[in-house]
């Protein structure tokens, strides 16, 4: 056998050497550009992360911005615990001393270079919906970061603020709480006053006013109310009914609640002001009560439950956290919450009856609700578990159902600052945010509805 010993000559390896130093270099371009690209992605994604973190928790701070009354809990007396009266420590200028350039708004902005920083306030609840206090919460930014601290300016009597995240009183200097850095971009644009437009009625229909409530019948665990309009007419509509023959869930035997498989629950369903021989609730609520909500739209509940004109109407015995009165959505093929998935598409609203003559007893819920819902109709629940309340007398007048203009909120540059009299009608906000990670950028821009800023909601 033979072998050959003849070798690379040097122009082949020159050649061969020029080659793998082509294809290293290119390997490492390629290298160094995926390595770039990945930086880079990584970083736009921590700066867009932490801006839509912090967008929505200064969203779900600014929702209940202007929130001003709650239950009352504490001693317990004859008219049972007691619903507050609006508190005007939320409002920017509590005094109504002022006839002119009056404040009753919730926030004030102000500019700080190419910031902005907003103050705001809000009633502060406990778990079980019980009033704490009214803090004021201010957002702003300072060398590239935002910030957040709050402050309690009144309380509670007996509430304790230790560990609390925000300082206790008027005066106290708060703790500031930093929560995203390498901002370069955070303004708020107040909506215009006038950005909501007109609200389209959806019932009763247009040009109407009266409406009827049908007992709910016939099913089990439920029993039917009384219910007469003004002239005092069984089962007659108009412009408010009136209902009575609660069933009480307090045995005056055992002189406690009476047990669970023995209780009952009192509900009523909204239909139009229709003459008919029909008592069946679902098929009622099939035909002149059946609703359909669209996702992302904008809804509004709203009714008065005057003061009686009695005043030992045994109604304003109603005790917060035992007795129970609401508002929502039935599902009129199975009498439930609407679901789903087996997911509840809307809470019910609580409310309650006045204690005392001031403010007319108008109650307004807004809601939306994530999937259409169709063939549901509203209804008035009522649970009576207090030793009394039941032999009481509730009236529901002026009830609408709204869709609001929520989509027509504008923008276009309304200066809060300079008209007073104005900012309480300011229902939403336009947030700019931009926070700077390595060279990139995440921004959020979002629409922050304020419903409850105001005197009025």
């Amino acid at each position: 056998m033979k072998f050959s010993k003849s070798g690379f000559t040097l122009m082949e390896l020159l050649v061969y050497m020029a080659i793998v130093g082509i294809v290293v270099v290119i390997a490492g371009q390629a290298f160094s550009n995926s390595t770039n690209f990945r930086i880079r992605t990584d970083n736009m994604i921590r700066a867009t992360q932490e801006a839509e973190n912090v967008a929505t928790l200064l969203k779900e701070d600014l929702e209940h911005m202007g929130a001003k009354s709650s239950k009352e809990s504490g001693m317990l007396t004859s008219n049972g615990d007691n619903f507050s009266a609006v508190y005007s420590t939320v409002y920017m200028d509590p005094s109504a001393a002022v006839s002119t350039n009056v404040d009753s708004s919730s926030f004030l902005i102000t500019r700080d270079g190419d910031f902005d920083n907003i103050v705001f306030r809000r009633v502060r609840y406990d778990a079980s919906g019980f009033y704490e206090g009214v803090e004021e919460v201010s957002w702003f930014v300072r060398n590239g970061s935002l910030w957040r601290n709050c402050k309690v300016l009144e309380k509670r009597t007996g509430l304790s603020l230790a560990d609390d995240p925000c300082s206790d009183g008027a005066n106290s200097t708060p703790t500031d709480i930093e929560m995203a850095t390498g901002v370069t971009e955070f303004t708020l644009t107040p909506s215009k006053p006038s950005a909501l437009g007109d609200a389209v009625q959806i019932f009763p229909p247009v040009g109407e006013t009266e409406f009827k409530l049908v007992p709910r019948r016939g099913d089990l665990g439920y029993v039917a109310p009384t219910v007469t309009n003004a002239a005092g007419e069984n089962g007659k509509g108009g412009d408010a009914q009136i209902i009575t023959g609660f069933f009480s869930n307090y045995s005056t035997t055992t002189e406690e609640v009476v047990v669970e498989s023995n209780r009952k629950i009192n509900e009523v369903i909204v239909m139009r002001n229709e003459t008919t021989t029909e008592n069946s609730w679902k098929t009622l609520c099939a035909d002149f009560g059946n609703f359909t909500f669209e996702p992302g739209q904008i809804y509004e509940i709203s009714f008065e439950i005057p003061f009686p004109g009695d005043k030992s109407d045994k109604s304003l015995l109603f005790v917060p956290g035992e007795d129970h009165m609401s508002v929502g959505l039935r599902d009129y093929s199975t009498g439930n919450v609407p679901m789903i998935d087996g997911v509840k598409q809307l809470e019910d609203f609580m409310f309650f009856p006045p204690l005392d003559t001031k403010g007319g007893g108008k109650r307004s819920m807004r809601f939306t609700v994530p999937n259409r819902l169709e063939n549901v109709c509203l209804s008035f629940t009522f649970a009576c578990y207090s030793p009394l309340v039941a032999q009481g007398k509730v009236t529901i007048r002026n009830l609408k159902v709204k869709k609001i203009a929520g989509t027509k909120y504008d923008f276009s540059g309304f200066d809060a600052e300079s008209h007073k009299n104005d900012k309480q009608s300011v229902k939403a906000f336009f947030l700019n945010l931009t926070v700077a990670r390595g060279g990139e950028t995440g921004v959020v821009r979002l629409v922050l509805p304020t419903p409850s800023n105001g005197p009025r909601d």
